[in-house]
């Protein structure tokens, strides 16, 4: 991960995922379906992409070793919850990759375990079965999780309400407008406390 890119994290993870969606026109929020799996989980990376058949995680092994520091592993699953495509032994591995999260439009297991590691995992439900792993999948293509579209390379963004799309060639303009509406609403919060603002 280049230093720029380390900085664009930093900045993101400044912002409210609400903030960039405010800035965004209320577009590119995953529905909300797909949660944060712990409390307090959090992250900003660019995409990678998995397709995957619902509930095998062939692919998803496949991709893990190519994963870079900065990375976010984004899964459809077909939004199947029968099997889990995760669990704490596939997320470790992520994360010792230097992968910042993973949202998988599917299920996981293992909630209090990935939960220990602090690793954000955001996944749509929650299930001991576990996967099969036969594949078919595919790598490095267009997919979409909670009604949005994700391109590998697109940003993410995620925090306690949600996450937020952000299309890789958006991103300078995007990250400017939430970074000014932050500004704006501290300046409004300010307001309020100081009695300046009808109640």
């Amino acid at each position: 991960m280049s230093g720029a890119e380390s900085e664009i994290r930093r900045r993101l993870s400044e912002v409210a995922v609400s903030q960039i969606g405010d800035v965004m026109d209320r577009l590119g929020l995953v529905d909300s379906s797909i949660a944060p799996t712990w409390k307090g989980a959090r992250f900003a990376g660019r995409a990678v992409t998995v397709l995957t058949a619902a509930g095998d995680n062939k692919v998803i092994h496949d991709v893990i070793p190519t994963l870079q520091p900065g990375d976010v592993l984004v899964i459809n699953g077909q939004s199947a919850t029968s099997r889990a495509l995760v669990g704490e032994l596939v997320a470790e591995r992520g994360q010792r990759r230097g992968c910042v999260a993973y949202v998988i439009d599917g299920a996981i297991r293992d909630v209090d375990e990935i939960g220990a590691l602090e690793f954000p995992v955001y996944a749509r439900a929650v299930t001991p079965a576990g996967p099969y792993r036969n594949g078919p999948g595919k790598i490095g293509v267009p997919v979409a999780i909670g009604g949005v579209v994700v391109s590998p390379g697109d940003w993410l963004v995620g925090d306690s309400d949600g996450i937020a799309v952000i299309p890789s060639a958006d991103l300078e303009t995007v990250l400017a407008d939430a970074e000014k509406k932050r500004e704006k609403e501290a300046q409004q919060q300010l307001d309020i406390r100081a009695g300046l603002v009808d109640v």
